[in-house]
């Protein structure tokens, strides 16, 4: 079966304060949107349509010959923003939609969505989250064991807002039930815009299966919208790096301040001290020394090298 992805990435991100584009903002030394490219790209979609609306410009700059783009101008929601991709996509087959800020969503996540639905015969699979504290996202609604709907946080009322069974943002839908579900998808909610989530409940009404698979680590839904989102997921995915460094055999003196970006990479038995900073696909290799408070960037070291404590070094492509 074909399966194609939509990257929505048309969002203004008011509460960032910025003139640079939403997704364009950068974590582990990569923009938001590349996280995400990177988890989605392993499953070989086709097509990949990223919308772009806000500061179009810059995303379509940056993502020049990578993806296919389509236009949501002006904004009126996530129905409406998938709608925009949906001449680009084929009839049949099925498609991933996920949000262009979320950077910390892996491929095995993302694949084990696909499976579910193939697996379920489900028109829609969707990943959600069980969470203590809800706040703003929207509540998954169950019947009979199974989802019936969605109902975003703003239009919920007292009693659903007690629910902890949250939509993470990220769907698998069968195509043909997209499209026919968009189509009746109306902006009947407070903010006057076509809901994406609107669609569980019109399959649900259609007698069609939507099924949920909860995420294992809620943190991969985490999204961007302030910059106090932006350093927390930033914090997370430099976790996960660290993590697979100590995994990897390297020796970290002090994780907690080592900071080393997603593309960086580093042999085993190298020892790193405190402070250390890696940045820009710096590749290290076996039985280094980095000594403390060094700042390293797009650097390659041979086997055995040392690095002298307080050093800062740069090689520009």
């Amino acid at each position: 079966m074909s399966l194609a992805a939509v990257i929505l990435a048309a969002g203004e991100g008011k509460r960032l304060h910025t003139r640079r584009a939403k997704v364009l903002h950068e974590v582990g030394g990569r923009p938001l949107i590349d996280h995400v490219l990177a988890s989605v790209r392993p499953l070989r979609p086709e097509p990949l349509v990223v919308v772009v609306g806000h500061l179009r410009e810059q995303v379509e700059a940056h993502l020049a010959g990578q993806v296919r783009f389509a236009l949501q101008e002006p904004p009126r929601g996530t129905g409406d923003a998938v709608a925009r991709a949906l001449p680009l996509l084929p009839r049949d087959g099925e498609v991933l939609v996920l949000s262009g800020d979320t950077p910390l969503l892996t491929t095995a996540t993302l694949g084990a969505l696909v499976a579910l639905r193939r697996q379920r015969g489900a028109a829609l699979a969707l990943a959600t989250a069980t969470l203590e504290e809800p706040a703003g996202y929207g509540r998954v609604m169950r019947a009979h064991g199974g989802v019936a709907a969605i109902v975003e946080a703003r239009d919920a009322g007292p009693e659903e807002r007690e629910i902890r069974e949250v939509n993470a943002g990220t769907y698998a839908f069968e195509l043909e039930a997209l499209s026919t579900a968009l189509a009746q998808v109306a902006p009947d909610n407070d903010q006057g815009e076509y809901y994406l989530t609107d669609a569980v409940k019109v399959l649900v009404s259609a007698g069609r299966r939507v099924e949920a698979m909860g995420l294992a680590d809620p943190t991969e839904m985490a999204g961007v919208n302030t910059r106090a989102d932006l350093a927390e997921v930033g914090r997370l995915l430099n976790a996960r790096v660290i993590r697979r460094l100590l995994e990897a055999g390297v020796t970290l003196v002090d994780p907690a301040t080592t900071w080393v970006d997603a593309d960086c990479e580093v042999g085993a038995d190298t020892v790193i001290e405190p402070g250390v900073h890696l940045r820009r696909a710096c590749i290290i290799g076996q039985a280094c020394r980095l000594g403390a408070h060094a700042v390293l960037e797009s650097v390659t070291l041979p086997d055995g090298a040392t690095v002298a404590p307080l050093t800062h070094r740069r090689n520009d492509p």
